[in-house]
């Protein structure tokens, strides 16, 4: 064994890392990456039903306006034409059996009249690739005698079929 010529100790030769050091470090990797994963999910589906909520208030708002203008609420071709709303937004979705439908991409925007167009129903359903993650949204629009609009967002948890309606609680902000 050599000795350091200044301390009289043994020299330690460098044997580089060990298998159990190197698989340590490659599990705490693994789990920060993990981690990292889930919370950029959770942050793509919190963005995409933050918009969604913005989206009803933003056609909300859009209805009220048309209302005050024409005396009845106005169909997404009405608002999207005459108050030139939207233009980000795809429209005429296909498949949804009668219903006015525009996308943002991940959800789909239906509209539907009461009789006599004295109000409305806005839900926000998330495309078929997101159902099972996103919550759905709905806003029920009326017109009062008083000429003020009430309605209140509604939001059912995250479920691949079509939830009842009393699936749908308010939505806290």
């Amino acid at each position: 064994m050599r000795l350091h010529p200044s301390r009289r100790r043994p020299l330690r030769r460098s044997r580089g890392v060990s298998l159990l050091e190197l698989l340590v470090v490659l599990a705490i990797i693994a789990v920060l990456v993990g981690m990292a994963a889930a919370g950029y999910t959770r942050f793509v589906a919190f963005t995409a039903e933050n918009r969604a909520v913005a989206n009803i208030h933003t056609i909300a708002t859009a209805q009220v306006a048309h209302h005050a203008l024409r005396g009845r609420f106005g169909s997404f071709e009405q608002l999207i034409d005459q108050l030139e709303l939207f233009s980000g937004l795809e429209r005429d979705v296909a498949g949804r059996g009668g219903s006015e439908v525009i996308s943002d991409g991940r959800y789909d925007y239906s509209l539907r009249f009461d009789a006599e167009a004295a109000g409305y129903t806005l839900d926000a359903d998330p495309k078929p690739a997101y159902a099972g993650r996103y919550r759905r949204f709905r806003l029920r629009m009326r017109d009062t005698a008083t000429g003020r609009h009430f309605g209140t967002v509604l939001a059912s948890p995250p479920m691949n079929a079509s939830p009842p309606d009393s699936a749908y609680q308010p939505l806290n902000p």
